[in-house]
C-alpha cells in the first residue's frame, strides 16, 4: 500500500434523486462508514479512494434543493462547507432537469470552493432528444461539467480525473457570478467594501457570499459577524441595501434574488441545451399511466409491499435456519468446554442466548434491506409517497407524511422521524411524528420475524408480515385522525413533489445499501443490545435462589424459581397484573420493557430468559422453538405481542429525536409517552379479549 499520499478533500452536493448516492458508492466502494454530523441527528457518508498519489476523501452531503437553510439538511450542507472547507464540491446534476438542478450550483459557487458538475443521467437526457455541450459550457462560462451514468457506474473514472485536474490547476474552474443587474450589483459593492475593512472576515469568508445572503437577512450569516469590528455598519448598510431592493423590484428579497438567478440560468440553458433529434417515447410516462392510475395505484402498491415481505422471508429461511444452527452448536460447544456456574451461564445464557437470538435474524434483515432497496433505487418508492397523498388526505395529512413512514419502515424510526422536518405545518409535523413510531422499522423485524416463524408456518409468513403491516399503517392513519379532529386540529398543507424517472438499479448499489444497514445492525448487537442483555442476565441471575425454595425439585423448576425470584422476576411480578388482561406474563413484561432501550432488545430478553430456562446447556434449541412449546404462548398471544410492539412507546433514541424534533417541548415527550402506551394497551386488550370470545386463544 502507498503511503504519504496526498489528500484531496471533496463533498457530493445535489438535489434528491440526482444520483448523489449512486456516485458516492461508485467512487468509495465499501471504504465508506455512516455517523451523525456533530451536534445533529442528520445521517453523515464519508469514504475515500486511492486514485495515483492521491487518497481522495469523500463526504456526502445531503439531498437539498438550495442553501436557503430552511431545513437541517440544507443548514448541514452549507455549514459544513463554509466550516470545513473542502478542496472541491462536485455538484450532481440531473441532466434532464439541468435548469432546476443549475440553481443550487449558482448557490454552491457563490461559496468561494472550486465547484465541478458531474452531468448525471446523461442518457435519460438523450432519450428526450436532446444533447448538453459540455465544451461550450467550459469555454463560456468557465463552468467544468462531466458527463455521467451513475447507476452504471459510466463516467465516474472521468469525474475522478477531472478532481485531480482541478485540483492541481490543470484546468481553470471559475467562480460564477450572478449578473444580478446595476441597482443591485450596486448595493452588493457597498457591503462588499465595508466587509473588506475587516482582513480578517474577508479572507475567512466568501465575500460574494456574505453580501448576497447580508442583504438577506441570513441569520447563518450576521451571526459569523457578530464579532467583527464592522458589523453595526454592515448590518445597517445590508438592512438599507435590502429595503431600496424590496422597493424598487415590489417583491420579497429572496424572489428578487431567485428571478434574476433563474434569469442566468435560462440564457445559459439556452446557450449549451440542444435538441439533436425527435424525442423518444418516454418510459417512465408509460410506466406511470399504469402505476399512478387512480384505480390500481393503492392495490399495485399492496402487491409491491406483499412482494417485498415474500421475497424476504422465502429466500432468508434457509439463511436464517442456518445460523440459528450455527448459534445452537456455539451454544453446545461453549457449554462442553466452560465448567458449570456463573461464567457458563453468563456465555451460554446471556451472550449467546440474548445476542444470538437476535444474530440469527440478520440475513431476514439484510434480504429485507435488499429488496427495498431495490424499489428505492427504481425510483417506486417516490411514487409510493406519491400515492399516498391523495389516501392521506382522508385522515387530515399528506404524502410528506408518508414519506416518514415509509423511511420508519425502510430502517428506522430515527430516520423516519427526521424526516418530518420537511413538514411546513407545525401541526402536520407533530402528528408525523406521533404516528410513525407505530411502522415496522428494521428493530421492529427481528420481534416479527421471531413470533411469525414460531406460531406460524413458513408460507403463511410473509402474509402474516403483509396484514402486520398494513395494520401499521391503519393504525398510524386512525391515530393521525383522532389527533387532528381532537388536539391537533387543522387543513393538511400542500404537498408538491418531483418524481425521478424510473431506472434500473445497479447491483452495487443494492448490495452496498443492504450491507450498510446491516452493518448498523450489527453495531447495535454488539453495543445497545449487548449492554441490554449483560443488565438483562444479571438481573435474572441473581440475587442467587437457595435454602428451601430448591430443595427436592428437578433442575428444570430450579431453573424457573431462579427467575422468579431473581431482581428482573420479581419486576415482572410486579407488573404482571396490569399486562394479564391483554394475555402477558410476567416474562413477556420484562422483555416489553427491556424494548424501550432498542426494539431487539425484546429478542434478546426473551433469548435470555429462555436460555436461563434450559436444563442442559449443552442442548440448546432456537428460541421460536422454545415459544412454541411454551403453554404460556399461543397464536393469539403471539399476534396480540406483534400489536402491542407495533404501537407502545419507541426505544430510547427515537424518543430522544423525537424530542428534539417536537421542538423539545416536555409537553410533547409526556404526552407521547401516553399516548401510545395507552393506544397498545387498549388495542391490544381488544384483540386479545375478542380472539378469546371467538375461540382462539387455545
Amino acid at each position: 500500500m502507498k503511503t504519504n499520499l496526498k489528500e484531496i478533500n471533496i463533498c457530493l452536493a445535489g438535489n434528491p434523486n440526482c444520483g448523489k448516492s449512486s456516485l458516492f458508492n461508485n467512487l468509495t466502494g465499501l471504504r465508506q462508514h455512516v455517523g451523525n454530523y456533530p451536534g445533529v441527528t442528520v445521517e453523515k457518508k464519508e469514504g475515500s479512494l486511492v486514485n495515483g498519489n492521491y487518497k481522495i476523501n469523500v463526504v456526502d452531503l445531503p439531498g437539498i434543493y438550495s442553501l436557503s437553510a430552511s431545513s437541517e439538511d440544507e443548514v448541514v450542507a452549507r455549514n459544513f462547507i463554509i466550516e470545513q472547507k473542502p478542496d472541491l464540491i462536485i455538484d450532481v446534476v440531473d441532466a434532464s432537469n439541468f435548469e432546476r438542478n443549475l440553481y443550487l450550483y449558482t448557490q454552491l459557487s457563490e461559496l468561494g470552493v472550486k465547484v465541478i458538475i458531474a452531468l448525471n443521467m446523461i442518457d435519460v437526457l438523450k432519450n428526450k432528444g436532446q444533447e448538453i455541450d459540455c465544451e461550450l459550457l467550459m469555454k463560456s462560462y468557465g463552468i467544468l461539467a462531466v458527463p455521467l451514468i451513475a447507476n452504471k457506474n459510466k463516467g465516474t473514472e472521468d469525474i475522478v480525473k477531472a478532481v485531480i485536474d482541478v485540483y492541481e490547476n490543470k484546468i481553470d474552474v471559475k467562480t460564477t457570478r450572478i449578473d444580478y443587474g446595476d441597482f443591485i450589483s450596486e448595493h452588493l459593492q457597498k457591503i462588499e467594501s465595508i466587509i473588506y475593512d475587516d482582513v480578517l472576515l474577508a479572507a475567512k469568508y466568501s465575500v460574494r457570499y456574505l453580501s448576497v445572503n447580508l442583504i438577506k437577512k441570513d441569520k447563518f450569516v450576521l451571526e459569523k459577524i457578530g464579532k467583527s469590528s464592522v458589523y453595526q455598519e454592515l448590518k445597517k448598510q445590508a438592512f438599507e441595501s435590502g429595503d431600496n431592493i424590496s422597493d424598487k423590484f415590489s417583491d420579497s428579497i429572496d424572489s428578487v434574488f431567485a428571478d434574476k438567478i433563474y434569469t442566468w440560468i435560462h440564457s445559459v440553458a439556452a446557450v449549451v441545451v440542444r435538441t439533436v433529434s425527435k424525442s423518444k417515447y418516454d418510459v417512465s410516462d408509460v410506466i406511470d399511466r399504469i402505476v399512478l392510475n387512480r384505480i390500481f395505484a393503492l392495490p399495485i402498491f399492496g402487491l409491491v409491499m406483499y412482494a417485498i415481505f415474500k421475497f424476504t422471508f422465502t429466500v432468508s429461511a434457509p439463511f436464517v435456519g442456518w445460523f440459528e444452527s450455527g448459534i445452537e452448536f456455539l451454544s453446545g460447544y461453549a457449554g462442553e468446554i466452560i465448567p458449570e456456574g456463573v461464567f457458563q451461564s453468563f456465555i451460554v445464557d446471556g451472550i449467546i442466548g440474548g445476542v444470538g437470538g437476535v444474530l440469527g435474524f440478520f440475513p431476514l434483515i439484510l434480504f429485507m434491506f435488499f429488496a427495498i432497496a431495490f424499489f428505492e433505487d427504481t425510483g417506486y418508492m417516490a411514487r409510493a409517497v406519491f400515492i399516498m397523498d391523495k389516501f392521506m388526505r382522508k385522515f387530515g395529512l399528506h404524502g410528506k407524511s408518508f414519506a416518514s413512514m415509509i423511511v420508519a419502515t425502510n430502517g428506522c424510526a430515527v430516520p423516519g422521524l427526521m424526516a418530518a422536518r420537511t413538514i411546513e405545518s407545525e401541526k402536520d409535523r407533530l402528528i408525523t411524528l406521533m404516528v410513525t413510531p407505530f411502522m415496522i422499522c428494521g428493530a421492529k423485524l427481528p420481534i416479527f420475524a421471531l413470533f411469525i416463524g414460531a406460531f406460524f408456518s413458513a408460507k403463511d409468513g410473509a402474509n402474516v408480515m403483509f396484514i402486520m403491516y398494513v395494520l401499521s399503517v391503519v393504525l398510524a392513519l386512525g391515530a393521525a385522525w383522532i389527533l387532528k379532529k381532537t388536539i391537533l386540529k387543522g387543513k393538511p398543507a400542500y404537498f408538491i413533489m418531483e418524481l425521478p424517472p424510473y431506472r434500473m438499479p445497479s447491483l452495487k448499489g443494492i448490495l452496498l445499501k443492504m450491507w450498510e444497514r446491516g452493518v448498523l445492525y450489527l453495531k447495535k448487537a454488539g453495543t445497545v443490545i449487548l449492554l441490554m442483555t449483560i443488565v438483562i442476565w444479571a438481573g435474572l441471575s441473581f440475587p442467587k435462589a437457595g435454602g428451601k425454595a430448591v430443595e427436592n425439585i428437578s433442575e428444570e423448576q430450579a431453573a424457573s424459581v431462579q427467575v422468579e425470584q431473581s431482581y428482573i422476576g420479581k419486576l415482572g411480578n410486579f407488573i404482571e397484573p396490569v399486562i394479564r388482561p391483554i394475555g402477558f406474563d410476567g416474562k413477556a413484561g420484562i422483555a416489553l420493557i427491556s424494548g424501550l432501550a432498542a426494539k431487539e432488545v425484546v429478542v434478546s430478553t426473551l433469548g435470555t430468559i429462555y436460555s436461563l430456562g434450559e436444563i442442559d446447556p449443552e442442548d440448546a434449541s432456537p428460541l421460536a422453538e422454545r415459544l412454541k412449546n411454551d403453554p404460556d404462548w399461543n397464536k393469539l398471544k403471539a399476534v396480540t405481542f406483534l400489536i402491542f410492539c407495533l404501537i407502545y412507546l419507541p426505544c430510547v433514541v427515537a424518543v430522544a429525536v423525537f424530542f428534539r424534533e417536537s421542538g423539545s417541548k416536555i409537553k410533547w415527550l409526556v404526552f407521547l409517552a401516553f399516548w401510545t402506551t395507552v393506544a397498545a394497551w387498549l388495542t391490544s386488550f381488544v384483540v386479545y379479549q375478542a380472539g378469546r370470545l371467538l375461540g382462539f386463544g387455545g
